[in-house]
This record gives structure tokens, C-alpha cells and sequence, in this order.
């Protein structure tokens, strides 16, 4: 399902974290690591007394100098083939070319990064790219960065049958079998049948899975599920069952998003 993981960093624990989980997928889907880090020249200071050329050379040296930095952290810890990349750039221009001109068909990336270079924060490059990538996105929160090897032994599927939810269905039994993670698919409401359909699926795919049927707030209780459960990963989809508790980015997944303390991977239409 994966055969190109594009990995994203400025450097920083989110950044890091999501790295360590692409790579675990990577190893898992014998897939290809592109690993991109990139110079904004939007962040150069230039109201300062002085050569103005000098200044602006240094800083893209310096900004050059870390981005190279970041991305050879990253190929230093791979176990898989990776290309490494450093561009001059607007990020969200560059990240959404880059998926492109890579072929890529995963997104791993942080939602927090260094203040003030690059940031990857949830309400700008993040949720721009969550907004706009035809790809899944794992999203990790800067919460998570522990430093510790990711292990997924536990997946948690928001369900509630439509065609966005279907998909996210696809990934999450796909990761859970090459992982070889428990997958619970979780349907917040009153209709079981979403979640015993994905069971039903996983099962024939050899993954052992467990159907799960609850009410309240989606988002509250998706997350409160993932916690009891202990769960590694959290997939959803961008778009549900009109006017019922749509699982759509703006609404609960976007809510999943900000408040997760777990890695999210958010499947698109």
C-alpha cells in the first residue's frame, strides 16, 4: 500500500517522532523514504543596518546548514533506502510539489516544529497539507516526541460506513497486518454494522480485530476509547455519513487532531 513514505522535518521532536514512525512503516512496506526539509526565505530578517546581501546570505547558509542537518538525522536512522532533499521555498508550495514529483503515498509528518523556523503547526503547514494532500497523512503531535523506537501493536479504526470512513478502513487493516497490530474498529452511535463489517475484513486478512459500538461526542470518545485501549495509532477519515456526526477535517477528525496524544493517520477522499 505504501511503497513511497515522504517524511518532512525542520529538526524538531514532532518532527523527529513522525520521522521514527514513517520509517517504521517504511521497513514494514519495503518502501522508499523521501526525507525533505525546507529553507523559507520568507523567514530571512532583512530590516537590519548593514550589507543586507551579507545578511541574507549568512541566514541562508545557516537555514541551509540546519535543513541538511535535519534530513541527514533522519536518513542516519533508516533501515530503508532514502533520498534526502533540501529546497528553497514557500513549505506549503514545496511539500505539495514534492508529493508529486515523488510519488509519494504517505505523509509523516509533525504538527509542532521549532518555534519560529518552519513550523509545523496544526493551523498552518499541518492542517494545509491535512486540508490538500490526494494522500494519507500521519500526523503526530509534539506531545508524543519520546524518543523511544514507535511500536504499533494497537490500531484504532473510527468507522461509521461511509465511503471516507470505508478507506481509512483500507489503510487501518492494511497497516494492522503488516504491523501485526489488534485493530479495533470503533462506530460512535447505534449501528454495529460498520464496525462488524470492518472486522469482518480484517479477519479475512488475518488480523485479529475486535468490533466496538459507542455513543456519545465522536471526538470525545474516540480518543477516550484510544486511551483505554491503549491504543498506537488512530486512523479516520475526512469525510462521513452526511449530516450525522460527519467525520470531516473541520469537525471531528480535525478535533481528533488537536487534542490526540497518539500518532493520527488521516485518509483523504
Amino acid at each position: 500500500m505504501y511503497d513511497t513514505i515522504l517524511i518532512p522535518t525542520d529538526g524538531s521532536d514532532a518532527a523527529t517522532t513522525a520521522a521514527r514512525y514513517g520509517l517504521t512503516l517504511a521497513e514494514r512496506f519495503d518502501a522508499t523514504v523521501h526525507v525533505l526539509s525546507v529553507v523559507d526565505p520568507d523567514r530571512f530578517v532583512t530590516d537590519s543596518v548593514g550589507d543586507v546581501d551579507d545578511l541574507i546570505r549568512r541566514q541562508h547558509e545557516r537555514f541551509e546548514r540546519r535543513a541538511r542537518d535535519a534530513v541527514d538525522r533522519v536518513a542516519g536512522a533508516s533501515a530503508v533506502p532514502v533520498e534526502t532533499h533540501v529546497v528553497e521555498g514557500r513549505p506549503v508550495t514545496v511539500l505539495a510539489a514534492a508529493i508529486d514529483d515523488y510519488d509519494a503515498d504517505l505523509v509523516a509528518m509533525g504538527t509542532h516544529g521549532r518555534s519560529g523556523v518552519d513550523r509545523y503547526l496544526l493551523g498552518s503547514l499541518a492542517e494545509r497539507t491535512l486540508r490538500t494532500a490526494h494522500v494519507p497523512v500521519l500526523a503526530v503531535r509534539e506531545d508524543d516526541a519520546h524518543g523511544a523506537a514507535p511500536t504499533i501493536a494497537t490500531v484504532l479504526l473510527a468507522t461509521d460506513g461511509s465511503e471516507g470512513t470505508e478507506r481509512a478502513a483500507d489503510h487501518a487493516v492494511t497497516v494492522a497486518a503488516a504491523t501485526g497490530a489488534h485493530l479495533h474498529a470503533l462506530t460512535v452511535g447505534d449501528d454495529d454494522g460498520p464496525a462488524e463489517r470492518v472486522v469482518a475484513r480484517a479477519r479475512e486478512a488475518g488480523v485479529d480485530a475486535t468490533a466496538a459500538v459507542r455513543s456519545g461526542r465522536p471526538h470525545e470518545t474516540i480518543l477516550g476509547y484510544a486511551r483505554n485501549h491503549g491504543a498506537d495509532l488512530v486512523v479516520v477519515g475526512t469525510h462521513g455519513r452526511s449530516g450525522v456526526e460527519r467525520v470531516l477535517l473541520g469537525s471531528v477528525a480535525e478535533r481528533v487532531l488537536r487534542t490526540a496524544t497518539r500518532p493520527v493517520l488521516v485518509v483523504g477522499p
